[in-house]
């Protein structure tokens, strides 16, 4: 993200803003900056974070909302929830596709 952040500045000379979707299954984990320090000189990006697990207790009202984002977040989750489970699966991806 650091690299298309500043190559985007480059490119365009305007400012650049960055936001990172976490989808993993870490609920501690959260990561929201990047940097690296040589010789004393330091780059720092901070950013922030948007974490899918987050929004795992209103699944429901995701899949009624008609934002396009909260459908796909609505689907991730549903990926986590039939991760062993095929049937299962495939009636969250019936279920979904008719809500398209």
């Amino acid at each position: 993200m650091f690299t298309y952040n500043y190559r985007l500045f480059d490119r365009y000379a305007r400012s650049i803003a960055s936001l990172a979707v976490l989808a993993d299954e870490d609920k501690g984990w959260r990561s929201d900056h990047y940097g690296f320090e040589v010789l004393g000189c330091r780059h720092i990006l901070q950013f922030p974070i948007i974490k899918l697990i987050d929004y795992a207790d209103c699944a429901e009202s995701l899949e009624a909302n008609p934002n396009p984002f909260a459908l796909v977040t609505a689907a991730h989750l549903r990926t986590r929830r039939t991760k062993n489970d095929p049937r299962a699966r495939y009636r969250a991806k019936f279920d979904l596709v008719r809500l398209l």
